[in-house]
C-alpha cells in the first residue's frame, strides 16, 4: 500500500522538523519541509503531496492563506497551522475551506487525530462528488424520464429525456403543472398513485399523456414517495414512452389470426432453422413443391438436403460473409431423390441475450421456371435462327411504330450499312413522300398498320425508298402480336422484281 505524502510548509525550523519526524514515525512521507509560500507551490506542483499542513502565517510576501487559495482546484486538503486564534484571520482562512485547524502549541496525538479526520472527511467527500457526478451524467444521458412533482403535481424537475418524452423543452416546466398534460380521467388515476405515496407506497403504472400539439403518448411510470421531516415532501418519478410498444402490441393482436392464415398458405417455403441446419420450423406448403411433409422435416437438417454436398460450404461461407442471401440459387434433393431447382432467400438471425446465431427465409421452387426459360431460350434461339436467315426483309415495329428489330436481309434491301442507320426509323421514312395513288406514305402507313392491329394481318403492296434515294415496289406482309402485354408489328417485305 502506498505511503500517504504530507507537505509540511513551517518557517519555524525546529517545529517542522519535530513534526516531520512525527508524522515519519507514524508511517507517513514527509520528504521535505519548506519555509516559505513560495517554495510551498513550487512543491506542491512537483510532487502533489495527499496533504498540507501549512502555517498560516509564514514569514514572506506569500501567506499560508494565498498558498491554499492558489491551489484551490487542485483538490488537496489543507490543515491550517496558527500560533493565533484571531477571529478575523480565522474567518479569512474559512474561504479557503481548509480540513482542520491546529492551535500552536499542539501534541503529537492532537496532530495524528486531526490528520486521520481530513483523510476520512476528504475521502468521503471525493465519494459524494463522485457519487453526485455519477448520478448527474445518469440524469442527463438516460433516455429515460426523470421528474419530481410537489405535493399540487408542480414540477420541481425535469431531464432532457422526459422533457422531450413530454413533447416540450426543460424551460416549458417552469411553473408546469402535470395536469397539463392529462384529460380528467388520467388526473384522477394520479390522484389516486398520490394517495398511496402518503403511505409510503411505491408503484408502477400506464399514463396517457396529451402532448400540447394535441397528440397523445403512453408512459410506464414508476412513482416513489419523497419524504422530508416524516411527512410526504414529493413525488420521484422515472418514466419512458411506450406508445410504440402499445401501438404494437395492439397490431400484433390484429395480425396474429392474418400471420397464421399467411404462414399456412403462403406459396414459398418459410422456414426458420439453427445455424448447423436443424430445422425449427417450416410452413405447409414445402408439402406442394416437394414430396416432404412438414413433420418429417422438422428436426432434421436443411443442409442434408441440398443435393452437393459442396453447395452448403459454398452457401455457409456466402452467408456468414454477407448476413443476408437474396434468390441464392441452389439444387435441393425431393424424397424420391429427384432434383429442384430452388431460389433461397437466407438472413443471420442473433438471438437475444445468447451468442448463439438462427437462419431465417424463405425458398421458392423455381425448376418450372428454369424448365420453361430453357425451352424459350431454346425457342428464341431457332427464331433468331429462322430471322437472321431469311432472304426476305424480316421486321419488328415497336408501339411507336418504329423498327425496333430487323435482320441483315432488310438493311440489304435498303441499302444501309448500319443498324443504327435503320432503328427508330417509320417505314414513311423509308418511302417516298407519296405512295402512287398520290396518298401521304406516313399517313397511309399509319392508316395499314392500324388496320393490322384491328383484323391482325394485312398484305398488300407497296413503294418504299432506298438509302441511295430510288425507289422500288415491294409486297409488304404485316402481322400484330402481343409482348410482354405490348402489342407490335412484324412484318416482312419482298421486292417485286422488274
Amino acid at each position: 500500500m502506498n505511503k500517504k505524502q504530507i507537505l509540511v510548509v513551517e518557517d519555524e525550523t525546529v517545529v517542522a522538523e519535530d513534526i516531520r519526524k512525527m508524522l515519519i514515525n507514524y508511517g507517513y512521507d514527509v520528504p521535505e519541509a519548506v519555509p516559505s509560500g513560495d517554495a510551498a507551490i513550487k512543491s506542491i506542483n512537483k510532487n502533489k503531496p495527499d496533504l498540507i499542513i501549512l502555517d498560516i502565517m509564514l514569514k514572506d510576501k506569500i501567506s499560508g492563506i494565498d498558498v491554499a487559495k492558489q491551489i484551490s482546484g487542485m483538490d488537496i486538503p489543507v490543515i491550517y497551522l496558527t500560533a493565533y486564534s484571531d477571529k478575523e484571520i480565522i474567518e479569512k482562512a474559512k474561504e479557503t475551506n481548509p480540513f482542520g485547524y491546529l492551535i500552536k502549541p499542539f501534541r503529537e496525538r492532537e496532530l495524528i487525530a486531526t490528520i486521520k479526520m481530513t483523510f476520512f472527511k476528504h475521502k468521503m467527500e471525493q465519494e459524494l462528488k463522485e457519487s453526485e457526478m455519477r448520478f448527474r451524467t445518469l440524469v442527463e444521458t438516460t433516455k429515460e424520464g426523470i421528474c419530481i412533482l410537489d405535493l399540487d403535481n408542480n414540477f420541481t424537475f425535469i431531464n432532457k429525456a422526459g422533457a422531450k418524452i413530454f413533447g416540450s423543452d426543460i424551460s416549458d416546466f417552469e411553473g408546469a403543472n402535470l395536469a397539463d398534460y392529462l384529460s380528467t380521467s388520467n388526473l384522477k388515476k394520479v390522484m389516486k398513485q398520490n394517495d398511496a405515496r402518503k403511505q409510503n407506497k411505491s408503484s408502477r403504472y400506464e399514463l396517457e399523456i396529451i402532448r400540447k400539439n394535441g397528440r397523445k403518448r403512453y408512459l410506464s411510470i414508476i412513482g416513489s414517495p419523497k419524504f422530508k421531516d416524516g411527512k410526504l415532501a414529493a413525488t420521484f418519478g422515472i418514466f419512458y414512452d411506450i406508445t410504440d410498444k402499445k401501438l404494437a402490441q395492439l397490431q400484433l393482436k390484429r395480425t396474429m389470426d392474418s400471420y397464421t392464415r399467411i404462414f399456412e398458405n403462403i406459396q414459398d417455403i418459410y422456414y426458420e432453422i439453427e445455424f448447423d441446419g436443424t430445422i425449427l420450423e417450416i410452413s405447409p406448403s414445402i408439402e406442394h413443391d416437394t414430396s416432404y411433409t412438414r413433420e418429417e422435416l422438422i428436426g432434421k437438417s436443411l443442409y442434408k438436403l441440398f443435393y452437393n454436398e459442396n453447395q452448403y460450404d459454398l452457401f455457409l461461407t456466402k452467408l456468414t460473409k454477407e448476413s443476408m442471401l437474396n434468390d441464392y440459387e441452389l439444387i435441393i434433393r425431393d424424397k424420391d431423390h429427384s432434383p429442384l431447382t430452388c431460389s433461397l432467400n437466407a438472413k443471420l438471425i442473433k438471438e437475444i441475450n445468447s451468442d448463439k446465431v438462427r437462419v431465417i427465409g424463405s425458398i421458392k421452387n423455381i425448376t418450372e421456371q428454369r424448365e420453361s426459360e430453357a425451352a424459350c431460350n431454346e425457342y428464341e434461339k431457332k427464331y433468331r435462327t429462322f430471322f437472321e436467315s431469311s432472304i426476305d426483309a424480316v421486321f419488328l415495329l415497336d408501339k411507336n411504330h418504329k423498327f425496333s428489330d430487323f435482320n441483315n436481309a432488310t438493311l440489304k434491301l435498303f441499302g444501309y450499312k448500319k443498324r443504327t442507320d435503320l432503328l427508330n426509323l417509320h417505314p414513311g421514312d423509308v418511302s417516298p413522300k407519296n405512295q402512287k395513288i398520290n396518298k401521304s406514305s406516313l399517313k397511309l402507313a399509319e392508316k395499314n398498320i392500324e388496320q393490322t392491329i384491328k383484323k391482325g394481318y394485312m398484305k398488300f403492296t407497296w413503294t418504299h425508298k432506298k438509302a441511295n434515294g430510288k425507289n422500288f415496289l415491294a409486297e409488304v406482309w404485316l402481322n400484330s402480336l402481343k409482348l410482354d402485354g405490348k402489342t407490335l408489328i412484324q412484318g416482312t417485305i419482298r421486292e417485286i422484281k422488274k
